[in-house]
């Protein structure tokens, strides 16, 4: 039996398609562990006779074993994409773990960031694309866990796609000088309301977010790299170099060389 803390699947497999209205599938017997991601339109899944449906923006798991037959909305076209995982002895605590999650879940940006990137991976030349293509499942599966649970534990909805996308945005451009109003454009929200939301759920807001990921960054750059302080500064989005060390002494009482000299000195 493969430990739920460290699997690896055997194969996985993954794809996407565009039912028309009224689509079906099925009845067919599913043999991997899957994760289904709806994007849009809505979709009903029959398992040994029990139905059960999914709307758009959500993302769903189906266990090996079971009989499945499927109907897509009449009303629209149904846009999904899935991600097949087959592990041989798959652990009884993971699938524990799985079934005891809300069914189904939020498609969270990140969630589709991974399933976009494991979809990229289908025409890649890289002779590591199986590898990445697992290791992507694993982490998908982690993740899925992970937002279930974050509900069970009382989390009424997982964190809002505003501030999600706005976070991304921010990692994405620290070194580029950004503005509330571009950070908000990315986000597809208004100033006001990304505030707000920063507020709720992260208790910051985002231009303080981001200069705390610009000094993250940066003494990560200065303990994990020979980079000079100015072009560390530069990269991660600082005027000057007198201003990037002002902010790295402000977070932790040290200069930045002292704190490239502490983690580079030999014990």
């Amino acid at each position: 039996m493969i430990d739920d803390k460290c699997f690896w699947p055997e194969k996985v497999s993954v794809g996407e398609v565009i039912y028309p209205p009224g689509g079906v599938f099925g009845p067919r017997l599913q043999r991997n562990l899957q994760l289904v991601m709806l994007h849009s339109g809505r979709m009903t899944v029959w398992i040994d006779g029990v139905p059960r449906t999914s709307l758009a923006d959500t993302v769903c798991v189906l266990f090996p074993g079971h009989e499945e037959r499927f109907a897509y909305a009449e009303e629209c076209e149904t846009w999904h994409s899935w991600l097949h995982i087959f592990i041989p002895q798959l652990s009884e605590t993971l699938l524990a773990r799985l079934a005891r999650l809300p069914w189904p879940l939020q498609l969270s940006p990140a969630m589709t960031d991974l399933i976009r990137e494991a979809l990229a991976l289908r025409n890649s030349p890289l002779s590591t694309a199986d590898t990445l293509l697992k290791a992507l499942a694993v982490q998908m599966i982690w993740r899925y866990i992970g937002e279930g649970e974050l509900l069970m534990d009382g989390a009424t909805t997982l964190p809002d796609p505003a501030v999600e996308n706005a976070r991304h945005f921010i990692h994405a451009h620290l070194g580029e000088p950004l503005t509330l109003d571009m950070i908000a454009t990315a986000a597809a929200v208004s100033p006001p309301h990304l505030i707000r939301m920063f507020r709720q759920e992260l208790n910051t807001t985002p231009m303080a977010y981001l200069w705390e990921r610009r000094v993250t960054q940066g003494i990560e750059l200065l303990r994990q790299t020979g980079l000079s302080v100015g072009e560390i500064a530069e990269r991660c989005g600082f005027r000057t170099s007198y201003h990037f060390s002002r902010r790295v002494r402000q977070a932790g009482g040290l200069s930045p060389l002292e704190v490239r000299h502490q983690a580079w000195e030999c014990r």
